[in-house]
């Protein structure tokens, strides 16, 4: 929400939708938050808040006041926001599988740049990660490009290339979980 507003602003902006119980504003390192909570005047009536809220989530998410984009949600408490954003950061990675790229077989030598020169003729990436040789382990390194068939490019040219006289390993990046359950079999 926009960085000045009080609890009145909120109390505006989201009575419309509904008689307002309580509202809890405070700070955050990502920006300032609230939580508004719609109570009726019946008490037996327990589904005038999440209706009123419900409501306000639709009319007001992704609205922008001020030059910001609000983003309203349902209050969930914090296993359920843990399981959600686990959820959406398991949707990413497994929507990027395809253009991530995992690499290992390069001297401990080779940096970042020297990575990106070797990929960066297969297409536009999206981002390279070196992960630098430590404790007996070889480096590694992930590099994800902006499509699936630029990856696959990537992966298919350069399996039988070397550096430095040492064969480079490449395959599609696999979430953890994937990994592990294949392992056990």
């Amino acid at each position: 929400m926009p960085t000045g507003w009080t609890e009145e602003n909120v109390r505006t902006v989201f009575g419309e939708f509904g008689r307002i119980a309580s509202v809890y504003v405070a700070a955050h390192e990502n920006g300032p938050y609230a939580f508004v909570c719609y109570e009726a005047s019946d008490v037996a009536d327990r589904e005038y808040g999440p209706r009123c809220a419900a409501t306000a989530v639709e009319a007001l998410n992704d609205k922008e006041f001020e030059g910001v984009r609000l983003y309203v949600r349902p209050g969930l408490k914090k296993g359920e926001r843990e399981r959600e954003l686990m959820h959406e950061t398991f949707k990413y990675k497994n929507s990027k599988k395809r253009c991530n790229l995992y690499v290992k077989g390069f001297p401990v030598t080779t940096t970042e740049a020297d990575l990106m020169a070797l990929f960066a003729k297969f297409g536009d990436i999206e981002s390279l990660k070196l992960f630098p040789a430590k404790e007996n382990k070889q480096p590694f390194a992930f590099v994800c490009f902006k499509t699936p068939d630029q990856a696959s490019q990537a992966k298919t040219t350069l399996s039988t290339h070397q550096i430095d006289n040492h064969p480079l390993y490449i395959n599609h990046y696999e979430i953890k979980q994937y990994r592990d359950m294949n392992n056990e079999m």
